[in-house]
């Protein structure tokens, strides 16, 4: 048999051959795609900074871009730029279709988008609500900014597929590869969390918030190998915290539907980072991993006598 094929075992009576990934180890095929992505990350940061400058804005706006129809057009950069990344490694050095990472458009794609959403939208404002009710928020006002709430929905969707393509898609796939499903859950988190330290305000509960993010955005992928699951909830958590509940979203502003004053104990409110950075979204977000865990994990099949 040629060495770089593998034989899988025989479906019916015909037998599927795939090429072997050209990296054996999947943990060295994440790594070496880790500083490719960050690479085109700072790439599209850079793009993002010429286009400022072409549009008259400050570099310093980078942020209230962000908030705007060009927000979009940086946000779309970046996604480009994951896709290319993901793209090139996962058909040249694993050698399998892209499309294998748990973004196959059958039937089910709707429905766990759908669940994913209504997650992400139950556990953030379970944690605006438990939070309000211990007064550490004040709702000053309301609006409704309807351009910028649709700039913001199109960021927010677009920033849930390109951080959900690669971490949970590429990197925990492949380093679930070398180790243990959970250990690379984990692996994969704390990494996902290390790539916030670029985000303004970050601390220390921020950080581990984001660890245990992570491990909810990944338990459904470990169990299903499905992305749209992740891609849904961390859409709406982003969308919900900022645009919705006016709390700053990993350090960053955005306009919002409720106006909000926070008081009290940082590790109450979160601080200048946001509501993902209190104890509140550390209970929160640990019940909810799990009950994804419980609800979405592999049942033992069964078998009945004849």
């Amino acid at each position: 048999m040629d060495e770089k094929q593998a034989v899988l075992p025989p479906q019916a009576d015909s037998l599927i051959v795939e090429p072997l990934p050209a990296i054996r180890r999947g943990w060295l095929r994440g790594a070496l795609s880790f500083p490719v992505w960050m690479a085109a990350l700072v790439i599209s940061s850079l793009f993002g900074h010429v286009v400022l400058r072409l549009s008259d804005r400050p570099d310093s706006d980078l942020e209230s871009a962000a908030n705007s129809p060009l927000g979009i057009v940086l946000m779309l950069a970046q996604l480009a730029g994951t896709i290319l990344v993901v793209f090139v490694f996962r058909r040249f050095i694993d050698r399998r279709p892209l499309m294998s990472l748990g973004l196959a458009l059958n039937g089910r794609y709707a429905r766990d988008l759908l669940a994913g959403i209504l997650w992400g939208i139950a556990v953030i404002s379970t944690v605006f609500l438990v939070m309000y009710l211990a007064g550490g928020v004040t709702i000053t006002g309301i609006e409704f900014p309807l351009a910028t709430l649709a700039t913001l929905t199109i960021i927010t969707f677009l920033v849930g597929i390109n951080e959900e393509l690669y971490v949970r898609g590429y990197l925990l796939t492949n380093v679930m590869e070398s180790t243990n499903k959970y250990v690379a859950l984990l692996v994969t988190s704390v990494i996902f969390s290390a790539c916030h330290l670029f985000n303004p305000n970050w601390n220390l509960v921020g950080l581990a918030n984001i660890i245990l993010g992570g491990l909810l955005l990944g338990i459904y992928f470990v169990h299903r190998r499905n992305l749209w699951f992740p891609i849904g909830l961390h859409f709406t958590w982003n969308l919900f915290e900022g645009a919705v509940y006016g709390s700053e979203v990993s350090g960053v502003d955005t306009r919002s539907v409720l106006q909000t004053e926070v008081g009290g104990n940082v590790l109450l409110t979160g601080g200048d980072f946001g509501f993902e950075a209190s104890l509140v979204a550390t209970a929160v977000i640990s019940v909810a991993i799990i009950l994804v865990h419980l609800i979405y994990r592999p049942r033992p099949a069964t078998s009945s006598n004849p």
